[in-house]
């Protein structure tokens, strides 16, 4: 991504008007936010787990499907999700990455090569996502040995994990948080454009979000980094 598109897409985010919602469901209806990343082409379809055809759902998009942001020196949830808990109460959470963020894409390339010059709004939007890239490599989680392609699946994968323990530990217990990533790619399996639980809660491993899920349930649930 260069520098001139990453700008015209903070700016979109900064000037966006609010959430957008289904206002076909009535006002008492359970509530789910969607958070997902501004520069997916990604459109849900259809009511991922635990959401179904009854709930409220209303989408928060925000770059690389950030759930945090940085307020006087401290991390707390991000602005539009805390205006929507005052307005609805918010039965479940769920964080949608993708294997080509093009957004983690620039913050790995941020990391790697600091640019110096890059003007401040850009570097407060992804700075948050550099230092996720430093903590995945830090915990092992990608190395400079793997291919760039592997890296980016990888970071798509953890930056949803850490956007779901954030949440997970910010929000009530009430409320379920759930992470999915939308494999554009075929990284998970043999067969693109599927979506894969990645986590739920406090949970990351597969057999144990599995244990977690209704029997009748029909969830891809699956890891890169397991």
């Amino acid at each position: 991504m260069n520098r001139n598109d990453l700008e015209s897409v903070i700016e979109s985010v900064q000037d966006w008007a609010g959430p957008q919602s289904d206002m076909g469901h009535e006002s008492d209806a359970q509530t789910a936010l969607v958070v997902s990343c501004s520069m997916s082409s990604y459109k849900l379809q259809g009511p991922l787990w635990p959401v179904d055809a009854t709930w409220n759902v209303v989408s928060v998009e925000t770059l690389g499907n950030q759930t945090q942001e940085r307020y006087e020196e401290q991390t707390v949830p991000d602005s539009t999700i805390e205006h929507l808990r005052t307005q609805h109460d918010i039965t479940a959470v769920i964080v949608v990455g993708h294997t080509s963020c093009e957004v983690l894409e620039d913050a790995y390339e941020r990391w790697v090569a600091p640019d110096a010059e890059s003007p401040v709004g850009i570097e407060v939007r992804l700075d948050p996502l550099r230092s996720l890239v430093g903590e995945a490599f830090e915990e092992g989680v990608v190395t400079e040995s793997l291919p760039l392609q592997t890296v980016q699946y990888r970071l798509a994968e953890y930056n949803v994990r850490q956007q779901v323990q954030f949440l997970q530990q910010a929000l009530p217990s009430s409320v379920t948080v759930a992470g999915y990533v939308y494999d554009q790619d075929g990284a998970y399996s043999s067969f693109p454009d599927k979506r894969y639980l990645v986590a739920l809660d406090g949970a990351t491993d597969p057999t144990t979000i599995r244990a977690r899920l209704p029997d009748d349930a029909s969830i891809r649930v699956a890891s890169l980094l397991t």
